[in-house]
């Protein structure tokens, strides 16, 4: 046996064991962060544009089921302008989207015509997203028993301070735009 050794006694040679160095030990540390800290910036930025992404789904879903439903059935609510509205609403740490018939005053969990506005359905937003339509916050817009627009100009003088209305259009149409602060945004155009 050519390289037998005592047991107890250390190896020796080539076959030596060796172990890994303070330096060395740092340098892995030092990749290995450097790794994770890329990944999860990697993360917060996909994170930030799925949100946009699913906000935007939303809305557009929303303004689709509000026209439609404005279209197909008069408000079974007693409001004094007889219309469907897409209303923004923030509950806490989270915003929801909410397709109502009338204009004015919430919907949230309103099911009694009497009341007012009746929310037909609702859907949230990430709470990172601001929702805007020609580049102001989008609140509150309605929709004419034609499926039309309601535009400021034909809402009423006596209506209510928070009667729901849709800003001037900008080119014959309306951009809603989705964006996380410091972060990716999204728009759709529309024309009616």
């Amino acid at each position: 046996m050519p390289h037998a050794r005592a047991l107890g006694r250390p190896p020796t040679g080539p076959y030596a064991a060796r172990g890994l160095t303070l330096v060395e030990l740092v340098v892995v540390l030092a990749i290995i962060a450097i790794l994770i800290g890329a990944g999860f910036l990697g993360l917060m930025s996909w994170l930030g544009t799925d949100n946009v992404n699913v906000a935007q789904a939303r809305v557009r879903t929303a303004l689709q089921l509000t026209m439609a439903s404005a279209l197909m059935s008069p408000p079974a609510s007693a409001t004094p302008y007889r219309n469907w509205s897409l209303q923004v609403a923030t509950q806490g740490a989270r915003e929801y989207l909410y397709v109502c018939t009338g204009s004015h005053g919430g919907c949230a969990g309103n099911t009694n015509p009497a009341s007012g506005p009746v929310e037909v359905h609702v859907s949230s937003i990430p709470a990172s997203v601001h929702l805007t339509i020609n580049q102001s916050p989008l609140t509150c817009l309605a929709f004419s028993p034609l499926g039309q627009p309601l535009l400021a100009a034909g809402v009423p003088a006596n209506a209510s301070a928070g009667a729901c209305y849709w800003p001037a259009a900008v080119n014959g149409q309306w951009t809603f735009q989705a964006s996380v602060t410091g972060g990716a945004a999204a728009s759709d155009t529309y024309v009616f």
